[in-house]
């Protein structure tokens, strides 16, 4: 009787385990877009929006980061992949968009969009000497503004020195942040290309 009382508590763990680890289901109150990335994209039914979490080839399954939670989807060997060679190849915390379709209780992504960085025209870009020998004048004598444009608590850690917070996703409310001489210099920059 022991045993079997055993096998049914196991069971009855298993199926919950079973049911516990199965991708979310569309239907979820879960969010389908990154704040982040609201700055430019709007919620689309059967559309995420975040970052990649992480991949298993072997499953064929991966996670899209939420921010507070993620989601977890299937690929095969239908699903379109779009700016990178392979999705195990995209990279841990790359922004990514991702068609889906559920199929039972699993959710199966029919195409993922590799967030590529922006075109920015090379006459905008400025290099490591020039950043440095202006940050060595300082503002004031450099006639330039400097926004670090990242999230205010990485800001915080460390940022280059004259550097002032002005987070990407916020740009609209700090307005005042920017200077009322329209002649001055405006550098920004982030974490990455973007």
């Amino acid at each position: 009787m022991f045993k079997q009382f055993s096998f049914g508590v196991f069971s009855f763990v298993l199926s919950i385990a079973l049911l516990l680890g199965q991708p979310a289901v569309a239907d979820s109150k879960k969010p389908i877009i990154l704040k982040s990335c609201k700055q430019c994209h709007e919620e689309e039914p059967g559309y995420l929006r975040g970052r990649l979490k992480s991949v298993s080839r072997k499953a064929k399954t991966f996670q899209v980061f939420m921010g507070s939670t993620s989601w977890q989807l299937t690929f095969d060997n239908n699903t379109e992949l779009n700016g990178a060679k392979k999705v195990n190849k995209i990279g841990k915390n790359k922004e990514i968009g991702v068609a889906f379709e559920q199929r039972g209780k699993v959710l199966v992504a029919t195409a993922i969009d590799v967030k590529q960085p922006a075109d920015i025209p090379q006459s905008w870009v400025i290099n490591t000497e020039e950043m440095t020998r202006l940050v060595a004048m300082g503002p004031k004598a450099g006639n330039f503004s400097l926004y670090d444009a990242r999230p205010g608590k990485v800001f915080h850690e460390a940022h280059i020195p004259g550097a002032i917070s002005n987070y990407d996703a916020h740009f609209d409310k700090n307005l005042n942040k920017l200077p009322k001489n329209k002649n001055r210099l405006l550098i920004f920059y982030c974490g990455g290309p973007t």
